[in-house]
Order: C-alpha cells, then structure tokens, then sequence
C-alpha cells in the first residue's frame, strides 16, 4: 500500500549522504512539514541535497533525531527521476550502489533508520 512520505537527504560529514524517509498523513501535511524542516536545516547550516513529497509501498523505523554517525548502518539507493517523485531501495549486505547525475539521479546514502518487516 502507498503512503505519502517525505524524504530528506542530507550530507552526513565528508562525502556520506544520509536519508530520512517520514511518513506523513496527506501531501498537504507532507509539504508543510517539508517547509519547516528545510529552513531548519538550512539555518543550522546543513541544507538539504534533497527534500521531496511522494508516495511510496516502503516503510521505515521512525526517524530519531540525534541518531549518532556509527548508528547509521542501514544502507539505500535513493532514485529521483526527472519526471518527479523518488523510490528508496534497501541495499542489501555486500550490494553496491553508483551515484550518478544522469535520469534517474541516484544518490547512494544511509541511515539509523530500518525497513519495517511487517510493512
């Protein structure tokens, strides 16, 4: 089943790319909370690489603020299509990912967030 969601990526210190994926009741809510959290984080002095509105079937871990570096262990392939939206893929143990800027832009990032096994 679909959910909106937002998703954020964001540098992780040198070249790491870290993603936030949070779900959100509608897309109006979505891209209120996207405002909000974009200028956060770019008054803190880390705007986001990208932060979008879309549907998508995966579902996460909430995310926890303040989750420390070494805690971001669980990897995907982030796709952001020139037509729009994205899709978040898990990468599995040993699985390799290949930024690129060509369509599908993908960027290859982590996190402290999980995928939920009965989601």
């Amino acid at each position: 089943m679909l959910k909106t969601a937002l998703l954020i990526l964001t540098m992780a210190g040198g070249d790491a790319t870290r993603v936030t994926l949070t779900e959100t009741e509608s897309l109006t809510d979505c891209e209120a909370t996207l405002d909000v959290l974009a200028q956060i984080l770019t008054e803190a002095g880390t705007p986001p690489i990208a932060a979008l509105c879309g549907e998508t079937a995966l579902q996460l871990t909430p995310f926890v603020h303040g989750t420390p570096a070494e805690a971001e262990i669980h990897r995907y392939r982030v796709e952001l299509p020139s037509a729009g939206g994205y899709q978040i893929v898990p990468l599995a143990k040993g699985e390799t990912c290949t930024p690129t800027a060509a369509d599908p832009v993908i960027y290859c990032a982590r996190s402290g967030q999980s995928v939920l096994t009965d989601g």
